[in-house]
Order: C-alpha cells, then sequence, then structure tokens
C-alpha cells in the first residue's frame, strides 16, 4: 500500500511540473516572446554570412551602364528646404529635398546614389550628419536634427552615382585580387618572395596561414627553397582591373566623387543652447583603476595617442609596430593597443609578427580581479573593404563569438564596437570606397544588434566635421572617445 501511495505521488509531481512547462510554453507564445527555455539556451541569434550579406541591402540602379554624361551629377542637381521660412528651434527636424539630374540637367528616374550630408557650424566647431531617404525615383529627403543653436549651414556630397556604385556592388561582391600582396620570406641572409592574397589557386603548392571558417586566412605561393614560417614581410599592391570599360573608369575616377552639390538656400537660424566635452580630469576620474584594451587598427590607435597627450600622467613604456602599452600608475590606468591581424592594407613592407587574432584575443583576457574595471574597444573595416564582404561578415561572426564567450566568463567587461569612418577620396575608388565603408557599418550593426555593446558611430563623427581623413583629427577622435566613456561613467 505505502509502494502504491508512493508512486501516486510521483505521478502527482511529474503531471504538476508538466503543467507549470506547458503553461510558460503557452504563455511565452501569447506575448510572441522566445520561451524561459530557449532564453536559456540561446541567448544571442546564430548569424550566418548569408544572412548579414542580405541585409545589406541598396536601392537598384539602371540596367545598363552606357554613357558618363546619362550619370548622377552634382554640379546639375538641385537642393532645395522642404519647409524655406520655417522657424527652428534645437530639437527640431530640419528636411531637406535633394533633385538627382544627370550631366544634361535631366531628372534621374532611379535611386541608387551614394550621398553624405551634414549641417556644420564653422565658428562653434560643430556638426552632424543627415540621414537621408532614397525615394527610389531621383529624389531623396535628407533629415537632420538640430543640435546646437545659432547660423546652421547645410552640405550634401555627391560621393558616388549610383551608376558607379553598381559597378562597386558588382565587384564586392565577388573579386578577391582587387588587393594583392608582395610576400617577403626571410631566413638568415637568405630571401625569397611570392605572391600573397586571400584566394590563390591551387595550381601551385601553396603557404596556408589561419583558418578560412573565422575570415582570417590568407595564402602565399610556396617560396623555391624556404619554409612557409619564414615569412615576415607584406607589401600591398593594386594590379589592373581588366574587365573595366572606359566608361566604368571614367566612372570611379576620383576626380568625379565626392563633389558638394550646391544649395538655393542660405545659412538656417537655429534658437537654443549647447554643451561640452570630457575634460581630462572627467577622464581620468572614468579610467581610474581600469584596463583600456584597443584591439583593431591605426584609427583605435587613435584613442590611445590621444589619451597619451591628453592624460599627463599615462606613460607609453612599450612601443611597437603591431602594439603599444601605456600606464599611469598613480589612477590604476592600463592602456593597450593591439593591430589586428591580416588582411592590412600598407604599400611598403610591414612586419605581420605580432599581429592579434581578435577572437583569440579576447579568449586570453583574464577574468579575475575586479571584473567591472574591464574595457574591450574593437574597430575594424578600413582594411577588408578590397575584399568581398564574405571576408569581413566571417571576421565579424567569429569576433561576435569571442565576445559571446567572453561575457559568459565576465559578464561586467565592457565591450565597444568603433564603426570605421570615411577616408579620403584620392586613392583607388574600386578598392577603398567610402561606400564600402557604408556598407561594413551596416553589417556591423547587423551583426552585434542583440548583444550587450556600445557603438560609437565614428562615421557619423566624420561626416558631421566634414572629414575625408582616414585618420581624422584630434577634435573628432576626442569625440569618439567621450561618447564611448559616457556610457560607463556619469
Amino acid at each position: 500500500m505505502e509502494i502504491l501511495n508512493e508512486m501516486q505521488r510521483r505521478k502527482c509531481i511529474f503531471t504538476s511540473l508538466c503543467a507549470i512547462v506547458f503553461f510558460f510554453v503557452v504563455v511565452s507564445k501569447l506575448y510572441k516572446r522566445t520561451s524561459i527555455w530557449e532564453q536559456f539556451q540561446t541567448p544571442h541569434q546564430a548569424l550566418s554570412v548569408e544572412e548579414v550579406i542580405l541585409s545589406l541591402s541598396w536601392p537598384p540602379s539602371s540596367s545598363n551602364i552606357t554613357s558618363f554624361s546619362n550619370s548622377s551629377s552634382a554640379l546639375h542637381s538641385v537642393v532645395r528646404l522642404e519647409q524655406p521660412g520655417a522657424q527652428y528651434c534645437v530639437g527640431d527636424t530640419l528636411s531637406v529635398l535633394v533633385e538627382m539630374r544627370n550631366y544634361a540637367g535631366l531628372p534621374k528616374a532611379h535611386g541608387g546614389d551614394f550621398i553624405l550630408a551634414r549641417i556644420h557650424s564653422p565658428e562653434l566647431q560643430a556638426g552632424a550628419s543627415g540621414d537621408v531617404t532614397d525615394f527610389r525615383d531621383g529624389t531623396y529627403r535628407v533629415r537632420f536634427r538640430l543640435f546646437w543653436p545659432g547660423e546652421v549651414q547645410v552640405s550634401v556630397r555627391l560621393i558616388h552615382s549610383s551608376e558607379t556604385v553598381k559597378i562597386l556592388q558588382r565587384d564586392w561582391m565577388q573579386d578577391y585580387n582587387r588587393a594583392m600582396y608582395t610576400g617577403t620570406f626571410i631566413r638568415g641572409e637568405k630571401t625569397e618572395t611570392s605572391q600573397c592574397t586571400l584566394r590563390l589557386s591551387s595550381d601551385r603548392p601553396l603557404c596556408e596561414y589561419m583558418k578560412k571558417e573565422d575570415g582570417g586566412y590568407y595564402a602565399c605561393y610556396q617560396p623555391q627553397t624556404l619554409s612557409c614560417s619564414s615569412l615576415t614581410l607584406l607589401r600591398t599592391y593594386i594590379p589592373p582591373d581588366p574587365h573595366l570599360t572606359e566608361v566604368e573608369a571614367q566612372l570611379l575616377d576620383q576626380k568625379n566623387a565626392g563633389i558638394e552639390m550646391t544649395n538655393s538656400f542660405g545659412p538656417v537660424i537655429v534658437l537654443g543652447c549647447t554643451g561640452s566635452f570630457l575634460s581630462e580630469v572627467a577622464i581620468t576620474r572614468c579610467l581610474k583603476g581600469k584596463t583600456l584594451y584597443l584591439l583593431g587598427d591605426s584609427t583605435v590607435r587613435q584613442w590611445m595617442e590621444y589619451l597619451e597627450e591628453k592624460l599627463k600622467g599615462l606613460i607609453l613604456i612599450k612601443k611597437a609596430y603591431n602594439s603599444k602599452l601605456a600606464v599611469n600608475a598613480h589612477n590604476g590606468i592600463t592602456v593597450r593597443w593591439a593591430r589586428h591581424s591580416h588582411p592590412w592594407i600598407a604599400f611598403y613592407h610591414f612586419y605581420i609578427k605580432g599581429s592579434v587574432h581578435i577572437p583569440k584575443a579576447l579568449d586570453g583576457i583574464a577574468v579575475g580581479g575586479r571584473q567591472e574595471d574591464m574595457i574591450v574597444v574593437i574597430g575594424i573595416g578600413q582594411h577588408f573593404r578590397p575584399y568581398p564582404p564574405e571576408v569581413f561578415i566571417r571576421r565579424l561572426l567569429s569576433i561576435r563569438l569571442a565576445i559571446m564567450r567572453l561575457h559568459a566568463r565576465n559578464p561586467q567587461v565592457h565591450i565597444v564596437i568603433k564603426l570605421e569612418n570615411n577616408r579620403d577620396l584620392a586613392l583607388q575608388t574600386i578598392c577603398l570606397s567610402n561606400w564600402y565603408g557604408y556598407m561594413q557599418n551596416l553589417a556591423q550593426r547587423k551583426v552585434f544588434e542583440d548583444m550587450k555593446v556600445t557603438l560609437v558611430d565614428a562615421w557619423d563623427m566624420s561626416v558631421a566635421a566634414n572629414s575625408l581623413a582616414l585618420h581624422p583629427d584630434e577634435v573628432i577622435v576626442s569625440n569618439q572617445v567621450s561618447v564611448a566613456l559616457s556610457f560607463f561613467c556619469h
């Protein structure tokens, strides 16, 4: 009899547990949320390269590129206020309409142009970028949030015509050979050179480095006698593109990129008040007792150079081509910068050893001590522009997984993703166009959108300041640092 009662009791408990599970599943579906069991098992959505690429949509251009004169012309297009004569205050939205025309002065019938717009006040050294809406019929609306008072000027710049973007889009998706490398193998007094890039045909023996799966792969043709491990230097070169027609080459010419349009209106008067940036005292107070990791390219290294200049007690104690270390012993501040691993674009010989694979660097961060006093800044993109998007996206996805592993070990670590800024237009458009940077920033937003990370919109800041410098000036860098620190310090 006691055995029977025990069986009935266990059956009752099992039935109750099933009912509780069923209740939570039903409730989670009613509220269109992931169930508590799914939330525990999969805190972040898995992403594939294909999913991210599909999210990078761009309005279509015309089907055929037959004549340069039919392409979009900044000099013939019209920029006008949507509400002329309106009164504006700080916090209001200013709307501008762009009517795109070709070199014959005729209205364009389709969208797809790459436009950057900003408002600025030179006297205040203030600026903000605009949000562009493409109506896909040759017209665009640009909206600006008004952040400060006084006389505000509007600048709209046509970076690339829709016809140029179509060429970039075509080559970006499939061409791995827009940037090549000469690899120098050194062993003792002996030196040999070979061709290197991200993808090489396998008709000759290859030296392969890193893994294809995480986007860190590159290869060289094996040198005649030296070993693959003797690769020491790389140097970038841009081979001519045999696929470009005469019209396409003209569209890609740098003199036809980044041209400012003429407004049909003057400065706008805005009423309101202004603000200020972080001081040396505030930065020191924020970073006191903290370790700051800066992982990425030279635009992230600028953060370290800015902090060295700004904080008098921060002393550089180690400097190498691929890394730097600075310490403020009195306030317990440590700042480290490390260069990300290949690909790296440089038109001079550079050392490949000593750079860090960012996922591996994140896995190597210790989790002991005061976990909340650790900030990691990641900034990549510029050196990935010459290659199809899958190369960059694979690297992003590997970083995403490494961040998840780091947060599992250390939930309090602060992660900052610095989006890439735009750059000068003097270098080859087909390899380093700002359109690639814009699309890569969209990919970063997609990959990190559901994660506990802070995005610093360096693109917005460089556009707002009308900067086309790969390495923006100290005012822009100080704003990047200030925005990042504002998320952690109050």
